[in-house]
């Protein structure tokens, strides 16, 4: 093609746009304070590891983490709103598995996981204490397995809601030990472990910061947790898997989520800031006195196969015992 001096300088002002345009700098990640939506109430367990880690995070990234309570419908209201948030990094969501594991427990949602949300972290993994009432005649879990084997349905166990952990972990280990014991549904933890404690119900598979202070003074016995390892925290209390049921694990995440849209560059900066945040000494001690286990810090791609897995896992017991909410 033929160029003339007159077509070069049409050219010119176009040109010069263009590479104007090109070295602008990309705007700094974060400039303003990041909402970090907890779908929970004020002041519970997640809320206050949420409130902890976000503190540091914020420190790190030099922005204020404005922790906001979305409470309600077994998650699905806070895990909805960051589904359907600006995609730009600035609302984030302190979720767990339960994220996931809804789609096997409700007919329909809000939000599809697997389209809506991206995983931008693995933060915590939460064990369950295995608590009975004192009066039981059991001090160890192939105990418990005999005594509920030589009486079918006579168990009972207390669980925070239908299709919660405390649930999941009850099915599991009917199914693994091969014994029968009856579900007991409450709406939260402090009603399931008061009954538990006054014999009313025979068990329950517990978070632990409600559960100490009465494994501590008597009224409750702690039999095993259910993770695959130990706690610093409880270093004497061993695991249902190495207790008794090889394999059993029956635990809960807490993972940073954003929606699935955000830039690849803004998920980037969020991972490695959250990594370097689970590194300090300072918080990882706090959230283990909380009956946290703080996960190795790894990519996102990472911590996406560990929550699939875990997902997986619980999805198979709620499958094969048709537990739904709705």
């Amino acid at each position: 093609m033929h160029t003339t001096r007159r077509s070069v300088l049409t050219l010119l002002p176009t040109l010069a746009l263009t590479s104007g345009a090109a070295a602008q700098p990309q705007e700094a990640y974060p400039n303003r304070p990041i909402r970090l939506v907890v779908p929970y109430t004020p002041g519970g367990s997640v809320d206050l590891m949420a409130r902890a880690f976000g503190r540091r995070w914020g420190e790190i990234l030099k922005q204020a983490i404005v922790v906001e309570n979305k409470p309600g419908a077994t998650t699905i209201v806070g895990t909805t709103f960051v589904a359907r948030a600006e995609p730009d990094g600035y609302t984030v969501l302190s979720g767990g598995t339960n994220v996931g594991l809804n789609r096997y427990l409700f007919r329909t949602l809000p939000y599809d996981a697997e389209r809506d949300l991206t995983v931008v972290a693995l933060l915590t993994i939460v064990p369950y204490l295995l608590v009975v009432n004192p009066s039981l005649p059991v001090r160890s879990v192939p105990e418990l397995i005999d005594y509920a084997k030589a009486r079918p349905g006579a168990l009972t166990y207390a669980s925070f809601g239908v299709g919660g952990a405390g649930h999941i972990a009850g099915e599991m280990f009917d199914r693994m030990a091969g014994v029968q014991t009856v579900h007991v549904p409450y709406n939260g933890t402090a009603p399931g472990l008061a009954d538990v404690m006054a014999g009313r119900v025979s068990m329950s598979f517990a978070t632990i910061p409600p559960s100490l202070p009465a494994v501590r003074d008597g009224r409750l016995r702690a039999l095993a947790l259910t993770g695959m390892e130990r706690m610093a925290a409880l270093p004497d209390i061993p695991t249902i898997h190495e207790a008794a049921l090889p394999g059993f694990e029956c635990v809960s995440q807490n993972l940073i989520f954003a929606p699935a849209a955000t830039p690849a560059e803004r998920l980037r900066v969020m991972n490695e800031t959250v990594q370097e945040a689970l590194r300090d000494a300072a918080l990882r001690r706090l959230l283990e006195e909380q009956g946290f286990v703080v996960a190795r810090p790894m990519s996102s791609e990472e911590s996406k196969r560990a929550y699939d897995t875990a997902v997986e896992k619980l999805a198979q017991v709620v499958r094969e015992a048709r537990i739904t909410i709705g």
